[in-house]
């Protein structure tokens, strides 16, 4: 049986790497590419990874969902504020996957 816990990390994983599919696809559209969108969403990516990896590790599990829950929470936040950021869906799915994350922890 999958815990409550387990399941609040894997949809923050889902979101969280279609909040960073959004990103870099906002990313790349045209004929320049926005280094700071591209690395919002390597970043947000790296943050999913966090907080799914944080569950299902034995060894300090907790420490590394947080972590990934708060870099999707800031750069979500982030994202949305900053005037010429990503923004809008993306930025969104970036921060429910941060509470989300927050609440595998």
């Amino acid at each position: 049986m999958i815990g409550e816990k387990r399941i609040f990390a894997l949809l923050g994983l889902i979101l969280g790497i279609i909040a960073a599919a959004l990103m870099l696809s906002a990313s790349t559209q045209g004929h320049s590419l926005d280094v700071l969108g591209l690395l919002a969403g390597l970043v947000v990516l790296y943050g999913s990874y966090l907080i799914f990896r944080g569950k299902t590790s034995l060894l300090m599990g907790w420490a590394k969902t947080r972590m990934g829950a708060l870099i999707n929470l800031v750069i979500g936040i982030a994202t949305l504020i900053i005037p010429g950021g990503v923004g809008g869906t993306a930025s969104i799915l970036a921060i429910v996957s941060g509470v989300l994350g927050l609440l595998a922890a």
